[in-house]
């Protein structure tokens, strides 16, 4: 039976969580699970141009493993579409690998960083390409994730992938910025995010734009 409330993040392992859910109980689930690159940290550098300065973030070793098959099935059963982020990393263990994929272009060209970053969707689409610079980090306040997106991002998304009513799974909820993307569209949620101290800051950014008299 499920336990668990819809529009909460919860500080959980995301296996546990999504054993609550009978199937397809989310129309879409929009993930950013661990690579199995080692990018859980980031060192701090300072350019002339701002827009391209990096924050120090302690490495945390999270993304020493990707997640197993087991999640991917799991996710699958949870949720009717999927879009998954860093989906070229796992396309051995997705059922249709080929399907309609997302370019997340970050409108930085040329620096250390990649130029942009692919994302598998289960929608039998064209491949669709999204210019949103990151930029859109610094304007959504502080980060405090090394792999934290724009809330922009995941409006576009919802905007483009999502219908209304439809309930998203975010597994792997990070900064929360899908989640607040939800909210910001009056979509319901569920979020999950296992480390505590991820989790503590997420929640305090999600409840203060809850908290927020919008017009």
């Amino acid at each position: 039976m499920k336990t668990l409330e819809l529009n909460q993040l919860y500080n959980m392992d995301c296996m546990d969580g999504m054993r609550e859910f009978p199937d397809k109980y989310f129309e879409l689930a929009i993930v950013d699970p661990p690579y199995g690159i080692g990018h859980d940290g980031q060192r701090q550098s300072i350019h002339n141009n701002p827009k391209h300065n990096r924050k120090y973030h302690a490495r945390k070793g999270w993304d020493r493993e990707m997640p197993p098959p087991e999640y991917f099935r799991e996710l699958e059963r949870v949720s009717v579409n999927q879009i998954i982020f860093g989906g070229n990393y796992f396309v051995p263990m997705l059922n249709c690998g080929t399907k309609g994929w997302v370019v997340w272009d970050k409108g930085q060209h040329g620096l250390t960083m990649s130029d942009c970053e692919l994302a598998y969707t289960s929608f039998n689409c064209p491949t669709r390409v999204v210019v949103i610079n990151r930029i859109e980090l610094q304007r959504d306040g502080d980060t405090f994730h090394p792999t934290q997106k724009p809330v922009k991002l995941y409006e576009w998304l919802l905007a483009k992938y999502a219908k209304s009513g439809d309930k998203i799974l975010d597994t792997h909820a990070g900064s929360a910025s899908s989640l607040i993307a939800c909210h910001n569209m009056g979509f319901e949620y569920i979020g999950f995010e296992i480390d505590r101290d991820y989790y503590e800051k997420a929640l305090e950014r999600l409840e203060a734009v809850k908290a927020q008299i919008r017009f």
